[in-house]
């Protein structure tokens, strides 16, 4: 026995432990925006509804969970029951949210209070209510205790939940989880407490929520079992494994902060703060980056001729370009000009990618990547070059999100614009 609980676990977890801990404080050391953290509690809030309450045979799909919880939908064909445990769920959640955020002592009367949300609207007279009769627990050896002692076994329940604990955050969680399913304090709705009490403990210890799967279904009923004996390990195990992919989706939206706002705002605020000098189009500068480009996309093509066999041997080319003067992007302000393409042959496949330049009155043209119109919009990455004394600023997207790169030089460039070019034109089947 460790302290007052009666549980004992495998030293062999403990490198994950340690893992869980360092992942926990490197996110808690990542700035992120209210809207991201707002969409992760979002995903968790319709991701744990629907499968903790799949797991208890509720018949509402994911799409349907989020229709129910988010729109009030009806669903035509499902029972209210259905309708009524999606609602409460969520609002349980809710509550244990202002429950984590609270410095307040856990104890026994918290969990009673989340139950009664639970069944709020489904069973009245339990909803909150310790079972007045025994039961059994199908596909268990496991008896819970009888209904007289229910009382005597939460009260020590909810002392230990109050006290102070010295074992790691998820261990916590996996006998505050075990241990409370064990005792069955209460007539239905003991699953989907013992998760939201579990994911209270793990909350008030700054580590994300879980989502235990409903394909998790017949591992979680083993580790409960293995429980019942005392052995958590399995327990703690399956937490370990959701607790890496809430994670994943911290860790996710963070380098997306990192990775693509962080910079954005970076640029931005750099190009608010200079003057409007500085913004003056420099037509040799760019004259400049535009030939070193217009260079190296030649002596790609020259090289990659001169690698291939021959009978498989590619007709690659690129036409002159023209160095304009500051004068014509005066004079057409909107519109767009066609510095030189990019063009191939083989096997009967042809290429052709035209590199176009969107002039702006008092700034640098930003070149554009113009490609045939079989190419989908998932296919093209570039949205952008701008050039930057002898680099370029790159800017790429899907059409859902973007991500700037800086220092890019003309040669990598060069050899993205072929590789591209060849890939989706060229070996297209």
């Amino acid at each position: 026995m460790v302290g007052v609980h009666p549980y004992r676990w495998s030293e062999s977890i403990e490198p994950r432990l340690q893992q869980a801990t360092e992942r926990m404080r490197r996110l808690r050391a990542t700035r992120m925006p209210p809207a991201a953290i707002q969409s992760l509690r979002h995903w968790f809030r319709i991701h744990h509804t629907y499968n903790s309450n799949a797991i208890e045979g509720n018949r509402l799909t994911l799409p349907e969970t989020r229709a129910v919880v988010e729109d009030g939908i009806t669903i035509a064909g499902k029972s209210l029951k259905d309708h009524f445990e999606a609602v409460n769920l969520a609002h349980a959640l809710d509550f244990v949210e202002g429950l984590a955020s609270k410095d307040s002592v856990l104890n026994e009367r918290d969990v009673r209070e989340m139950h009664g949300i639970v069944l709020r609207g489904i069973d009245p007279e339990n909803a909150g209510a310790y079972r007045p009769t025994n039961v059994w627990i199908g596909g268990t050896t496991h008896v819970p205790p009888e209904a007289v002692r229910v009382p005597e076994e939460m009260r020590a329940f909810g002392e230990w939940l109050a006290g102070a604990k010295t074992e790691h955050p998820v261990v916590v969680c996996a006998i505050a989880h075990a241990w409370f399913e064990t005792i069955h304090p209460f007539v239905d709705g003991n699953g989907r407490t013992g998760r939201l009490l579990a994911n209270l403990l793990l909350m008030r210890e700054h580590f994300p929520a879980i989502v235990l799967l409903v394909e998790d279904r017949a591992r979680y009923y083993t580790a409960l079992d293995a429980s019942h004996s005392g052995d958590i390990t399995a327990m703690v195990e399956l937490t370990l494994d959701r607790l890496d992919q809430s994670f994943e989706e911290y860790e996710r939206a963070a380098r997306e902060v990192i990775e693509v706002r962080e910079p954005a705002i970076d640029y931005l605020a750099e190009q608010l703060g200079k003057t409007e000098a500085s913004h003056s189009f420099q037509p040799d500068q760019w004259n400049e980056a535009v030939r070193a480009l217009h260079a190296a996309i030649r002596d790609f093509a020259v090289q990659l001729e001169a690698r291939s066999a021959k009978g498989q041997r590619p007709r690659l080319g690129v036409s002159d370009f023209t160095v304009l003067p500051k004068a014509a992007w005066d004079a057409f302000p909107l519109r767009r000009y066609e510095l030189f393409h990019l063009h191939g042959e083989h096997q009967g496949n042809q290429l052709v990618l035209s590199i176009r330049a969107v002039p702006k009155t008092g700034r640098a043209p930003v070149l554009r990547v113009d490609e045939p119109d079989d190419v989908s919009e998932a296919q093209r990455s570039i949205m952008s070059m701008e050039p930057t004394g002898h680099t370029f600023r790159v800017t790429r997207g899907d059409g859902l999100a973007t991500q700037i790169e800086h220092g890019v030089s003309a040669l990598r460039l060069a050899t993205e614009l072929w590789t591209h070019a060849i890939n989706t034109q060229l070996l297209a089947p």
